[in-house]
Order: C-alpha cells, then sequence, then structure tokens
C-alpha cells in the first residue's frame, strides 16, 4: 500500500492536547470527497476553491474540523455509510461548523470555562484557609468547576444542533437526501449501545443526545428523498474496504460480482498473495473501463510491489497519461522509474519527479525520490538540493541548511533551485 493508499502520522493539536492521527493519501478517494466538498462550500456561501477534506486512517463514524476550512474525516464514515447521502450530511454538518466559526468561538468558551474553574479554585482555597473549613473550600471548587463545565458542554451541543440545521439546508440546495442523516444517526445510536468508552462518552458530553438530535429533525426527514446510488462513491469505498479490511471481510461484504465488487476483491486476492488471480480482476475492470486511470494505478503498484518494475512503469505510464495532474500516481511511476535499469530511465524519473513536486512540493518522498534520480544523472548540486528540501520538510533544519549551502556552490545562479535554496537557509537561520 505504497502509495495507493498512502499512510502516515501527523498530530494535531487541540485545546492543548496533543493527538496522532494517520492520514490516509490517495488519488481516487480525495479527489471524489473534495468534489462533494466543493458543492457543500458552494451551497453555503463558501469559496469551493477552499474546499478540502482529509482522511484520518480510523474505523469510527466520525469527522471533525479543526480551523481553517479543512474537514478531517475517518475512513470509519466512508466504509459504514449505506449511500453517498450520509457521508455528505456529514460534510455538510461538519460545513455548519465553519459557517459558523465554531471553533474558534469553542477556544474561546473553553477559556472561559477554565478561568471560570480557576476563580473557584482560587475562591475556594480563601474559604478554605481564611475559615478554617477545608471541606467548604473544597465543596466551592468541585462545584465552580462543575459548573464551568456544564456551561462549555451546553454551548458545545447548541453548536452541534446549530450545525445540523446547516446541513439541512445544505442538503436541499444540492439535491442530496436527508435519509444521510437518519441512517447516520442509526449508526451512530448502534455504537452508543456497544461502546461504553471513555471517549464515547466525551463524544455524548460535547453533541445533543442521539435521540434527540433525531426528534428535532424529524420534520425534516419525514418526507426524504430515497438515497442517492453514486458510483464514484461506491468504487472510493471498495477499495478503502479492501485495503482496510481483511481480506476475508472483504469477501463477505463484496460476494457480487458489481464493478465495485471486482474492485475490492483485486485488492483482498493481492492482500491474500494470490498475486495472478489478482492481476486478472485487475484486467477485468481494465477491458470494462479502459480509461479508468485508477485501474492502471492498482495495476502499477501491485506490479511494482512484486518486484516487476518495468512493466509497472508503462502501466502507470497509462495511468499518468489518464491523469496528468495526480502528483501521487505521477510518484509512484517516478520511483518506478527510478529503481528501473533502462537506460533513459533516470532522466524520465527526473522529469516526472520534477513535476511533482511542482505540483505538491509538500510530499517528501517525492523530493528524496528526486534526490535519488538526480544521482544517477550524476547531477550532484541537484541531488543536494532535493535533499536540503526534503530534509526541511522533515524537521532536520541542520542537515538541510548543511545541504543547501553545498548545493549552492553548483547550482546556476538565478534559477529557481538557486532561490529555493537561499530560501532554505533564509528560513533556516530564522529558527535559529
Amino acid at each position: 500500500m505504497k502509495y495507493l493508499l498512502c499512510i502516515f502520522l501527523c498530530v494535531l493539536s487541540f485545546s492543548g492536547t496533543a493527538r496522532a492521527l494517520s492520514i490516509v493519501r490517495d488519488t481516487e478517494v480525495e479527489g471524489i470527497l473534495n468534489s462533494y466538498a466543493r458543492k457543500i462550500f458552494a451551497a453555503a456561501g463558501l469559496d469551493p476553491a477552499n474546499a478540502e477534506v482529509v482522511l484520518i486512517n480510523d474505523n469510527t463514524i466520525n469527522a471533525f474540523v479543526a480551523g481553517g476550512q479543512t474537514i478531517f474525516v475517518h475512513t470509519g464514515l466512508i466504509t459504514n455509510a449505506t449511500s453517498v447521502d450520509d457521508v455528505v450530511f456529514v460534510l455538510s454538518h461538519e460545513t455548519g461548523h465553519i459557517v459558523g466559526g465554531h471553533v474558534v468561538r469553542g477556544i474561546e468558551q473553553m477559556k472561559n470555562a477554565q478561568s471560570t474553574a480557576l476563580i473557584s479554585t482560587v475562591l475556594g482555597g480563601l474559604v478554605a484557609v481564611a475559615g478554617g473549613r477545608p471541606d467548604a473550600g473544597m465543596a466551592v471548587m468541585m462545584g465552580g468547576q462543575g459548573s464551568a463545565l456544564g456551561l462549555y458542554l451546553s454551548y458545545r451541543q447548541v453548536e452541534e444542533s446549530s450545525a445540523d440545521r446547516t446541513a439541512v439546508d445544505i442538503m436541499h440546495k444540492t439535491g442530496y437526501s436527508l435519509m444521510g442523516f437518519s441512517n447516520t444517526m442509526r449508526q451512530i445510536q448502534l455504537t452508543e449501545r456497544l461502546n461504553a468508552s471513555q471517549e464515547a462518552g466525551a463524544y455524548l458530553n460535547t453533541h445533543p443526545v442521539t435521540k434527540d438530535r433525531i426528534r428535532d429533525m424529524e420534520r425534516f426527514t419525514a418526507n426524504a428523498k430515497p438515497p442517492h446510488y453514486d458510483a464514484p462513491f461506491e468504487m472510493a469505498k471498495a477499495k478503502l474496504i479492501g485495503f482496510l479490511y481483511t481480506p476475508k471481510k472483504t469477501r463477505e461484504i463484496y460476494k457480487e460480482e458489481t464493478l465495485p465488487g471486482k474492485y475490492a476483491l483485486a485488492i483482498a486476492l493481492y492482500r491474500d498473495k494470490k498475486i495472478a488471480q489478482s492481476l486478472q480482476k485487475i484486467d477485468e475492470l481494465i477491458a470494462l473501463q479502459p480509461d479508468n486511470p485508477f485501474f492502471y494505478e492498482l495495476k502499477g503498484q501491485f506490479l511494482f510491489e512484486t518486484g516487476r518494475v518495468d512493466e509497472a512503469a508503462k502501466v502507470y505510464e497509462k495511468a499518468v497519461k489518464l491523469l496528468p495532474r495526480a502528483p501521487l500516481i505521477r510518484l509512484a511511476l517516478g520511483q518506478a522509474l527510478s529503481e528501473s535499469e533502462q537506460k533513459q530511465a533516470p532522466e524520465k524519473a527526473v522529469f516526472h519527479l520534477s513535476r511533482v513536486v511542482t505540483q505538491d512540493a509538500y510530499i517528501p518522498e517525492a523530493w528524496r525520490l528526486l534526490a535519488i534520480a538526480y544521482g544517477k544523472n550524476k547531477n550532484i548540486p541537484m541531488a543536494d538540493y532535493a535533499m536540503a528540501e526534503y530534509y526541511q520538510l522533515i524537521g532536520n533544519t541542520k542537515e538541510s541548511r548543511r545541504l543547501a549551502q553545498r548545493a549552492l556552490k553548483g547550482v546556476n545562479p538565478g534559477t529557481p533551485a538557486y532561490l529555493h535554496l537561499q530560501d532554505i537557509l533564509a528560513t533556516s537561520q530564522n529558527k535559529k
């Protein structure tokens, strides 16, 4: 799963609490989710160009915003969805938080709650010391802290209800079915009954009780139109299930020979190390949709990971030709070319990997592979430049600065690489 489903860790901080997240990168899934987000943003009066969805590798049904206009979606929301409407409703709900500025206001409410709790603690201490009554002082402290928490949680529940109402408006404008709300709430109700963990308790404290949300929304969902069948969504769901579920579980879900079923089963066969059968299944998919770049991407990945590098490069070239503005697919092609023994492969690798970093300069692996390709082309100054960019992205400022200084001696002045090297040195100096 090196590039098709590229998973890496990052850390987000919420109100001072750091939380490690596994982020999934996949061109097909990201493209589909972002297409929904752009429609939703337009309906909400936001700029569709700012819509961005980030996929988190977590099997729970959840999504959140953390400031800005990026929506974080758990893979579990996709894999457990009964239709595309479920996902569109959740994206619309989170967009409601963005429109309402709830994240920024929530931080202020948290600060207010913390201030109230702090004042109560100080007053409780004064009562205990001045009156010689530790028990009375403790009562003041606990009472004040409970009140502060209650005010904050009450505020959060109002926000959640507000986001639900905004989502209803967006769903009406975009034409999706409010059955998406009903289906999602049923899934959450089931989770509530099965999961009595602390995390579930925290969710219930900050969201209106699910049955209350359903009651409040009944007048909107009573005559909801039937759910939609969205072929691209079903394909994205099948891909995630194929990669994230066990092969056995995937086969239990996809028994029929539908297009999504073939997609998921091709992945399950590969993960079961049945390579020939897997490739045969992918070829069946290609025969059905010869212009689908993601089928070629999948085949290229399986060929590359089983050591058939040159074959993989040819298949990836087909995928890139069909979808030229997909940096992750071009990155996979660049790696295959970097490892190929073909005479022109290093030169082609430089070309494609240079395009990748032009399209998306924040993929560390692309810079590392570009450095290797430059090295094979005997262009050591540019190899040093690419590695300087790589080390800067992963946070190794010292090594980035060392390589940038060395690269400047051989890179032509006035070129984009030369200017970027100067930026690296200036940035590292500022950090110092």
